[in-house]
């Protein structure tokens, strides 16, 4: 019975946030709790249930929320904005450094793992030049898109933070193993920027265009940002090094390093109460939301673990798949990651699709940091064609091009890059069982 009314909960569930008939939140919140009840659990135990799996998430959710507000902060000093004005100029208008360029700024964009952040500060900077180079502006949206697929394996990135939260282990444990996936993933999108870049080149050849190189140099400090010659700047760049440096060696726990992290930036940056205030406001909502989905997940997970619906659907679909799948599901799932991505939202990817892939695969010998390796990997690079992803939607827009155009451009290339880096984390022990 308890298995059953598992199955139901988590189709009911992944139906209805995929329908975009209750939010994630509200899923996660309500629908478990009707289930334990009517699989015949009293209050107390299900309150139980609901503790432990808040207790489970709060360290990952208050890591999302410090470190989401202070790379929000950076960004808005302008830490960034002198990196990204040398590699335009590097550019010196030649479409091949211009698309090697656009991998290198989406990366360092999405250091704070947001994509509509993202999109925000590349596609309406590079746009222009793309447009005075004929280069399509789908090469633009897929190399930003895919770039910033690479980078959102970061420990305070989103998917992470949720693989952590639904595998139970630290955030950064899950991350380290993926590092050198990451640096690979970033060469093979240089490579791929390379190929449209040379493309785009012999285009222009043929056409006859050039460029005015004071075009592509044009980039001013954005508003509230500091220039480099002010000392807040120094300070800023000199305790992003630190937080980074803390990271590496962990010598605290990752949410400790952004809440210390945080409260030096605020007090280096706004000298009055008010304006630090403000500037958390400012950034709130990115840290909240993000957070509030990944506190409601704990309660669906709590139940999961505490009635036994989760063993029991592993169980259950163990008996059903051949011997041989159970021990390889993970890399399956992971193959087909950026499909189910077409499909699935992250939230329900991770918090809905990903206990029960684990608790299977964990049935069959496979360690649950494989399992949540894998699937961070089968999925990352697929969110930006996702057309359940509201970010998407942002990107395409800034970029003046058709969801249908996109995906059908950008697809095989995120599908392609999801293989051969999961394939790769294969080869390199990352995923290993």
């Amino acid at each position: 019975m308890v298995t059953l009314l598992g199955f139901v909960m988590m189709g009911s569930i992944i139906a209805l946030i995929l329908a975009r008939r209750l939010s994630p939140i509200v899923a996660f919140a309500t629908i478990p709790i009707i289930i334990s009840l009517m699989a015949g659990f009293s209050a107390t135990q299900i309150g139980e249930f609901v503790k432990s799996g808040l207790t489970s998430v709060t360290p990952t959710a208050t890591l999302f929320i410090f470190a989401i507000l202070y790379f929000g902060i950076m960004r808005e000093r302008g830490l960034f904005d002198p990196l990204v004005a040398v590699l335009l100029r590097g550019t010196r208008g030649q479409p091949v450094r211009v698309t090697m360029a656009t991998v290198l700024i989406a990366a360092v964009a999405h250091l704070d793992g947001i994509g509509a952040a993202t999109f925000l500060l590349t596609i309406p900077a590079l746009l222009p030049l793309y447009q005075r180079l004929n280069i399509s502006p789908l090469v633009l949206v897929c190399l930003v898109g895919l770039s910033a697929g690479v980078m959102n394996m970061m420990p305070w990135g989103g998917p992470t933070a949720r693989a952590a939260a639904v595998s139970g282990i630290d955030a950064t444990e899950l991350w380290m193993p993926l590092l050198p996936v990451q640096l690979f993933g970033l060469v093979l999108m240089l490579g791929l920027a390379f190929m449209f870049g040379r493309r785009a080149q012999h285009q222009l050849h043929h056409q006859g265009i050039t460029v005015d190189e004071t075009f592509v140099t044009q980039m001013s400090v954005r508003e509230g940002g500091l220039p480099t010659s002010h000392w807040r700047y120094w300070g800023n760049l000199v305790l992003t090094l630190l937080v980074l440096t803390a990271l590496f060696t962990g010598l605290f726990p990752l949410y400790l390093t952004f809440m210390i992290g945080l409260a030096v930036a605020l007090v280096l940056n706004f000298p009055s109460l008010k304006d630090q205030a403000d500037a958390v406001a400012r950034h709130a909502s990115d840290a909240l939301s993000m957070a509030l989905v990944m506190l409601a997940a704990g309660v669906l997970l709590g139940i999961l673990a505490g009635t036994g619906m989760s063993d029991g659907m592993a169980h259950r679909l163990l008996d059903l798949l051949p011997g041989g799948a159970v021990s390889s599901l993970h890399i399956i799932v992971g193959v087909l990651g950026v499909p189910l991505q077409m499909i699935f939202s992250p939230d329900a990817y991770y918090f809905a699709l990903m206990p029960i892939v684990r608790d299977v695969a964990q049935a069959g010998g496979v360690s649950v940091e494989a399992i949540a390796r894998a699937m961070l990997i089968g999925e990352n690079t697929g969110f930006s064609v996702s057309p359940v992803v509201p970010s998407v939607y942002l990107a395409i827009g800034l970029a003046g091009v058709d969801l249908r155009a996109h995906i059908r451009f950008s697809f095989l290339w995120a599908w392609g890059l999801s293989v051969i880096l999961l394939l790769f984390a294969m080869l390199i022990g990352a995923v290993a069982a």
